[in-house]
């Protein structure tokens, strides 16, 4: 699944957001008010910013199918990288993945930050396979459809706190 988020700010402003704390301290806040979640690593320097957090999902939240095959709480742990910002392209790679480890899938993605006319985009692809015979596909389904969901939350939010902070 291909997303791209267009935002109205240079590119080196947004790039320092998506690599603060605050950033990321706020969008876990967030994700509370929805699921059990927490901030669990942060860590940024000259090789670039990681992070992980948690979400935890109960099975009331899933389809039947799925929390047919998974435990009561399901943990999503989720990692991310900012590679540190290249000057010369205007722009920042990363990448991100969510382990998950009482389900049988792989998930994870790329990040591209860069320069548009109109702003700046963070364009994500990602890449989901459930290892579940004849269900895989379903549950992939559910997978990007609920990614695309997230995304949209924190498009809106990513859009919101960029415009209050800078």
């Amino acid at each position: 699944m291909d997303y791209v988020i267009g935002l109205d700010k240079p590119v080196a402003e947004l790039y320092q957001s998506f690599t603060s704390r605050e950033y990321w301290e706020d969008l876990v806040a967030e994700h509370q008010q929805h699921t059990d979640s927490e901030m669990t690593h942060f860590h940024s320097d000259v090789t670039g910013t990681d992070i992980v957090f948690t979400h935890t999902v109960s099975r009331r939240d899933m389809p039947s199918m799925i929390a047919a095959v998974v435990p009561l709480r399901l943990t999503i742990t989720r990692e991310q990288h900012f590679d540190p910002f290249d000057a010369g392209t205007n722009s920042a790679d990363g990448h991100y993945r969510a382990l998950v480890p009482a389900a049988p899938l792989d998930f994870d993605g790329t990040y591209v930050l860069q320069q548009t006319g109109a702003g700046s985009e963070l364009r994500l692809r990602s890449l989901c396979k459930v290892n579940v015979p004849l269900l895989g596909g379903k549950i992939e389904k559910w997978v990007l459809d609920g990614l695309r969901g997230l995304f949209d939350n924190e498009r809106d939010f990513t859009r919101d706190w960029i415009a209050s902070h800078h």
